[in-house]
């Protein structure tokens, strides 16, 4: 270095070392939001060897000027108020002067750092034009500087170094989030073409859950490439690909390698996995597979999976273990599941516990619930006598099936009162006005119909079978069997796997066809998150 340059960083040194505050003025609480971009501004000029932009230079300098001037006027005001504890400042000419002069320093600081931030951005884009690429790391390293997808797209033509840079991560993360949300508006609009192409340059971001979808997209023809893309979600990190990389295989017709994707997932305590294993091998007649079966039910159970806790809570109920039943029947009703929800009411009935009995029965649209129920009518078991309803409840078991109750139901028709009757169809109509104000509250129950009518409310309810993460969407189970993907965007829903939900919707009129865990295809309609139901 020449004597003339070490000459020239020493009156630099000189120079700021003046701009900044003295070592008698503190710095005020009130400037810190400039520390970092003053610390900046600090060390691009002291350190040797670093070229600055004039642009940059001339804004750092005025900006820091400006800085001291306020901390100073800052430090004054609060000094004057330290020797003036008592007294009555507001009417004290010097303190309001100290006052209006520490305000105008602040105004100019603002002035002065809204000028800096905006040079800076603009010289950073200059330098991308430019390719200059000490200016671009340079502008960057203030927070100010907004990073941008042409600083994302200059990036990454330069050495792959770059590319660990952590505000490039961010910008990627960010604008790859941002991709998948365009593509998902254009599957629900049901442009699966413009949906594959926008996925796809998420994923080459590092973004795995676009890689699922791309995954999602092509199960419908291509299982090969389905295959291919769920393969990399899984390696990164969503592990939820490994269902559907066996169904995938499943239609393959390649058993084996689909049974061990099922059984990684189900080792590795996906509840779901160990459910469905249960169900393979529930299905046969062999004693050992039965008790493999079983294993992986109480597996599924314990992680707190729905329609595991129903199966193994009915399980026990009829083996006659009620109490051990009990807990695994309760969580499972809490959770949407109308067998556990009938087994639970019952086992009430049979405790006498009739008040709990009631409304877990007069959910269930079952012969036993109905004649259970009437019963309890019937007898004044927990309830008023009402031979009324205990008629209406015995012919709707006779309207689902039931058998030889026609005495019963003509028996207490006799006894059955005008005022019973009244009062029936009273409840019935403010019932029938509940569901209505429900009806246009949270929306339909999903039907084939309004499934494909774009802009219908419709209400969900099931279990949260598939979320991702941090993702723009998850998929619902319903007591029923059937799925449905949720468009979540900005991620109000706040579920995580194996929650039961009770959710308004609106319909898309669009579906993603999938593989099916037989093997085969099946479609799933896609739906806007509204908000939850209550």
């Amino acid at each position: 270095m020449t004597r003339f340059s070490l000459l020239l960083i020493f009156i630099t040194s000189l120079f700021f070392t003046a701009c900044n505050s003295t070592a008698e003025t503190p710095e005020s609480p009130k400037l810190a939001r400039y520390s970092l971009i003053k610390e900046n501004c600090e060390h691009i000029k002291l350190t040797p060897g670093i070229f600055v932009h004039d642009d940059v230079d001339k804004e750092c300098r005025s900006f820091l000027i400006r800085l001291d001037k306020a901390n100073k006027a800052e430090y004054k005001l609060t000094r004057f108020k330290e020797k003036h504890p008592e007294s009555d400042l507001s009417r004290e000419s010097e303190f309001i002067m100290l006052k209006k002069e520490a305000y105008r320093q602040h105004r100019k600081s603002e002035v002065a750092y809204e000028k800096l931030t905006k040079v800076l951005n603009r010289v950073s884009l200059d330098a991308i034009e430019h390719n200059e690429l000490s200016d671009v790391d340079l502008t960057l390293t203030f927070p100010e500087t907004v990073f941008t997808k042409k600083h994302y797209d200059y990036y990454k033509q330069q050495e792959p170094s770059y590319h660990e840079k952590t505000s490039y991560i961010m910008f990627e993360k960010q604008y790859s989030s941002a991709l998948v949300d365009k593509g998902l508006r254009y599957l629900s609009k049901g442009d699966k073409r413009s949906a594959l192409k926008v996925f796809k340059r998420a994923a080459s971001m590092r973004n795995a859950q676009a890689e699922y979808l791309v995954g999602i997209v092509y199960e419908a023809k291509n299982v090969d490439k389905a295959i291919i893309w769920h393969t990399k979600a899984l390696e990164h990190g969503i592990k939820g690909s490994r269902i559907n990389l066996a169904r995938l295989h499943l239609r393959k017709r390649e058993p084996k390698i689909a049974q061990q994707f099922y059984l990684d997932a189900a080792e590795d305590g996906d509840a779901y996995a160990q459910f469905l294993l249960y169900q393979k091998y529930h299905k046969t007649d062999n004693a050992k597979a039965n008790a493999q079966a079983l294993e992986w039910l109480i597996k599924s159970a314990n992680n707190h999976f729905a329609p595991a806790t129903n199966a193994y809570g009915l399980y026990l109920y009829r083996k006659k273990q009620a109490s051990e039943a009990k807990p695994w029947l309760i969580h499972a009703s809490e959770h949407g599941m109308l067998p556990a929800t009938e087994a639970l009411g019952l086992i009430y009935f049979d405790e006498k516990a009739y008040t709990k009995a009631l409304p877990l029965l007069e959910k269930c649209n079952t012969i036993k619930a109905k004649q259970t129920l009437a019963k309890m009518y019937e007898h004044g078991l927990g309830v008023n006598l009402d031979y009324y309803k205990a008629t209406m409840y015995y012919k709707d078991a006779v309207r689902l099936g039931a058998k030889k109750l026609d005495k019963n139901v003509a028996r207490l028709s006799r006894l059955s009162s005008a005022k019973e009757k009244a009062h029936f169809e009273a409840a019935k109509r403010k019932t029938r006005e509940q569901a209505k104000k429900l009806l246009h509250t949270y929306g339909e129950k999903p039907i084939l119909r309004n499934l494909r009518t774009a802009g219908l409310k419709i209400r969900l309810h099931g279990i949260v079978s598939l979320p991702l993460g941090t993702s723009q969407g998850f998929i619902v189970s319903t007591p029923d069997g059937k799925q449905f993907y949720v468009i979540d965007s900005k991620q109000k829903a706040g579920v995580k796997q194996f929650d039961y939900v009770d959710i308004a919707t609106k319909a898309t009129g669009n579906a993603v066809t999938i593989s099916s865990d037989d093997g085969l295809t099946t479609a799933i309609y896609q739906l806007q998150y509204l908000n939850k139901c209550h």
